[in-house]
């Protein structure tokens, strides 16, 4: 999986066959250009949060 701030890393990752997680921080609007990220989360305490949950 691709963590990443940035959409582009994201994107590329994703259509390289990763799956992608992106870190908002205060971002509220992911580029519609770009792949959409298969979670998003704030921070990477939230994220490490909801992954666990899906386990």
């Amino acid at each position: 999986m691709m963590v990443a701030v940035h959409p582009w890393d994201i994107d590329g990752a994703q259509r390289a066959g990763l799956d992608g997680a992106w870190l908002r921080r205060g971002a509220s609007v992911y580029p519609r250009a770009m792949t959409s990220p298969g979670c998003s989360a704030q921070d990477l305490k939230e994220l490490a949060n909801m992954l666990a949950a899906e386990q």
